[in-house]
């Protein structure tokens, strides 16, 4: 959306923008209170789904937060955390260039040297996804899928 404007009044400077260029911004409009809805129920499960999560991880490898230096389930978690909650944020702004430019691809760096990736396909490609499922309602979901997918194809092996 922020992109969208910006380019917008590079694009409409010294002229009234032709209706084709408002688009975008009457479809955001329409869909504002159903992005709303979404995050606010994202913003009260967050911390639950990270929960959910974790265990299900532990469940399939009991020792998939152990590294080298130790057992890093707490940094894994608050990972998590922080990549629900930018996901909902990209969602309610409607701003997946952001996410992906500023928090994906370097979080994608971090999976791999820390060789997780399994466990990152696991938790972005299937459930984090499958929660997301069980908590939006359609329409939500509607709104939170390219999110969701962007997320999977960045974050999955």
């Amino acid at each position: 959306m922020f992109r969208q404007l910006n380019h917008l009044t590079v694009v409409a400077d010294g002229r009234y923008a032709r209706p084709e260029e408002l688009n975008f911004l009457r479809d955001y409009l329409a869909s504002v209170e159903t992005r709303i809805s979404a995050y606010e129920k994202i913003r009260a499960e967050a911390e639950m789904m990270a929960d959910k999560i974790q265990a299900m991880q532990k469940a399939e490898n009991p020792r998939c937060f152990h590294f080298i230096n130790g057992d890093r389930s707490e940094i894994c978690r608050r990972d998590l955390v922080d990549t629900i909650r930018l996901c909902a944020s990209a969602m309610l702004f409607s701003e997946l260039d952001l996410l992906r430019d500023n928090f994906l691809l370097w979080y994608r760096t971090i999976v791999k040297s820390f060789n997780y990736e399994a466990s990152s396909s696991s938790t972005y490609g299937k459930y984090l996804p499958n929660m997301m499922k069980q908590l939006l309602t359609p329409e939500e979901q509607r709104v939170m899928q390219p999110v969701l997918a962007l997320g999977s194809s960045i974050l999955s092996e």
